[in-house]
């Protein structure tokens, strides 16, 4: 397997096995730029790509663009802006409420982060597994060529 392909080109078509590849190094990758402070937001950047790289070339296999792959950054900052909004009114009922706080304030603001951060990775969760579980065109599509089939996986059946 081409790993700098599968991780950084975003031309051409994987199969379901390459991309569930890609997001295992993904997930993986993601877990580990929290552990590292200053070159995890950087990592995390490049991940972004790895991303389009990978769920736009097995949107691709499919037949789809892989504009496809906004969808989900999108439901995501909508859902966060949302939340935001949630918070700042009661960070700003906290302000200006003279010593009044409402402990329901609060947590409802929270609850709401917390919902935010639910929904959009049920989001994902749906997206990932919509994009891995799709069939492949099975020839050559506008993408490019199907992709090739593990010939270990032939000779097992």
């Amino acid at each position: 397997m081409d790993w700098q392909y599968l991780l950084f080109n975003p031309n051409g078509r994987i199969g379901q096995g390459d991309f569930w590849r890609g997001v295992a190094v993904l997930v993986l990758a993601n877990l580990l730029v929290h552990v590292i402070p200053l070159l995890g937001g950087l990592i995390w950047l490049v991940l972004i790509w790895v991303g389009i790289a990978v769920y736009g070339k097995r949107l691709h296999d499919a037949g789809r663009s892989a504009l496809w792959h906004a969808v989900p950054w999108l439901v995501g900052l909508v859902a966060w802006g949302f939340a935001m909004v949630v918070l700042g009114g009661a960070i700003l009922t906290a302000v200006f409420s003279d010593g009044d706080v409402s402990p329901w304030a609060m947590i409802s603001a929270g609850g709401s982060l917390l919902g935010v951060l639910g929904l959009t990775n049920l989001v994902w969760l749906v997206y990932t597994l919509w994009v891995g579980l799709a069939v492949g065109d099975s020839g050559d599509n506008v993408y490019g060529a199907a992709p090739a089939i593990n010939a270990s996986a032939v000779e097992r059946e």
